[in-house]
């Protein structure tokens, strides 16, 4: 199964984006990419994968389209399947092929709505800390939803290998220096809030 494990503050905004960025590129000079994302996240009319709390999207990264499954996980962890095609239902087959639920074909031959989505700049690069490699993503751009736009930022460090703990601890430090506020919700979450008001 593939697994993510990640850490998420959300930033107030775009002054302490600015100073959280400057300090980030500081301690981990060189190798920042800038990626123009578009996400769309799905579901049934009978909102089939909200109700098992998966998570359906399809991602454009600089145009590329990714289709993603995420489901719930222990702890800080979830479940996640991704392949590089941005179709439905057709990748919903190769997510299964990669070991994602077979239950999801259950919705091969439903509508699959889009619900809501997001749209950003991400400035990432991959970061060595004692005991393990993340990726660290700058984020700011728009949540989508009901025909509303609300504006984000935020900071997100994903574990690539290493020690979980080491990620954590890192990260704590970091949040206590920078004065961040961890964000507990998805991106997902917070625009199907904003859709549903």
């Amino acid at each position: 199964m593939g697994q993510e494990l990640e850490f998420k503050y959300k930033l107030e905004n775009q002054e302490q984006y600015d100073a959280l960025r400057a300090s980030l590129e500081e301690r981990f000079p060189g190798g920042w990419e800038k990626v123009n994302m578009e996400t769309e996240y799905y579901d049934t009319q009978d909102l089939f994968l909200a109700s098992r709390k998966w998570t359906l999207r399809i991602r454009y990264e600089n145009s590329t389209g990714i289709l993603t499954l995420k489901t719930p996980g222990t702890g800080r962890t979830r479940g996640e399947w991704e392949v590089p095609e941005g179709t439905l239902p057709g990748g919903l087959m190769s997510l299964v092929r990669r070991g994602a639920p077979e239950e999801l074909m259950e919705v091969y031959h439903m509508p699959l709505q889009s619900r809501c989505g997001a749209r950003f700049h991400r400035l990432r690069c991959l970061a060595e800390v004692p005991g393990a490699q993340m990726e660290l993503a700058l984020d700011r751009g728009v949540l989508m939803g009901g025909g509303k736009e609300l504006p984000f930022w935020e900071l997100e460090a994903e574990l690539k290998a290493g020690d979980g703990e080491a990620l954590a601890r890192w990260c704590g430090q970091l949040a206590r220096e920078m004065g961040l506020r961890e964000e507990s919700r998805s991106k997902f979450i917070r625009a199907s809030r904003l859709a549903e008001a």
